[in-house]
C-alpha cells in the first residue's frame, strides 16, 4: 500500500473516530448538565480540542479532493496550458511556503510551550499537544497541495501532448 494510500486512510478514520467522540462528549455533557446527573467540567475543554483536530485533518483531506475556495477566474482564462502550467507552480510554491512559514513559527510556540510545563485548565494535558494540530494540519495540506499538483500537471500534459498530436 502506498504513502498517500495509507496517508488516505489514516485521514478518514481520524475523522470517523472524532467526530462522533465530539458528538457523544458534547451530548453527554449537556445532558449530565441538563438533568443535574454529574458534572462533567471538562467535556467542552475536549469537544473544543477534538474540534481543532477535526478541522486541521479536515483541511488536508479538503486539499486533496479541491474542496477549499479558491480564487481561480483568471488562470481559467489563460488558453495556453503551458502558461497555466506556470501558474500552478507558482501557486503551489506560494501555499509550501505559507505552510512551511506556519509550521516554524508553531514549533517555536510549542518548544516554548513544552518549557513552560503549561497545562490545559479542564483536563491538565501538556496545552503543547492542542498547538500541535496547527503543524499537524500544515503538514497535511502540504502533502495534499503536492499531489494535487503532480495530479493537475498530469492531466496539463496529456491535454498538451493531445492539442500537439
Amino acid at each position: 500500500m502506498s504513502f498517500l494510500k495509507k496517508l488516505d486512510r489514516f485521514e478518514e478514520g481520524v475523522l470517523l473516530v472524532l467526530f462522533p467522540a465530539m458528538v457523544i462528549v458534547v451530548f453527554v455533557a449537556t445532558v449530565a448538565r441538563y438533568l443535574n446527573l454529574f458534572p462533567m467540567f471538562w467535556g467542552e475543554e475536549l469537544a473544543r480540542y477534538i474540534m481543532v483536530y477535526l478541522a486541521y485533518t479536515g483541511a488536508g483531506l479538503a486539499m486533496k479532493t479541491g474542496s477549499h475556495i479558491s480564487i481561480s477566474f483568471l488562470v481559467d482564462r489563460i488558453a495556453n496550458r503551458k502558461i497555466r502550467m506556470v501558474f500552478d507552480v507558482m501557486r503551489l510554491l506560494v501555499l509550501l511556503f505559507f505552510t512551511f512559514s506556519i509550521v516554524l513559527m508553531m514549533l517555536n510556540i510549542i518548544q516554548r510551550l513544552i518549557a513552560m510545563n503549561q497545562t490545559s485548565p479542564a483536563m491538565f494535558i501538556p496545552i503543547w499537544t492542542m498547538y500541535a494540530a496547527v503543524p499537524y494540519g500544515m503538514i497535511l495540506v502540504s502533502i495534499r497541495a503536492m499531489q494535487g499538483f503532480v495530479i493537475a500537471q498530469r492531466a496539463l500534459r496529456d491535454e498538451i501532448r493531445k492539442g500537439e498530436g
